[in-house]
């Protein structure tokens, strides 16, 4: 009977926290607005005098990315999440 009841417990808490990394857009990629411009003459002057940073978030299962902007506080406490984008 344990062994059932326990079986049971650890099917329903499974830790259901989404695995994602994420990977900042550097200056002179192209903005994430799809303006046509650089992001370094967009959005990034912005960014940079609210201490923000423009980064995509992808899940690592489906590979969906979303963009955030970040504080860079925020982006320094979880930066074992962030990887490099320079394949």
């Amino acid at each position: 009977m344990k062994k059932t009841l326990n079986s049971l417990l650890s099917f329903f808490n499974t830790n259901d926290e989404e695995e994602f990394y994420y990977v900042r857009i550097e200056r002179n990629e192209k903005c994430y607005c799809e303006s046509g411009k650089k992001y370094k003459s967009c959005h990034y002057p912005d960014h940079q005098k609210k201490s923000k940073v423009a980064v995509k978030k992808i899940s690592e299962t489906t590979g969906e990315e979303t963009i955030k902007v970040l504080s860079v506080k925020k982006l320094r406490k979880e930066y074992y999440k962030v990887k490099s984008n320079v394949f």
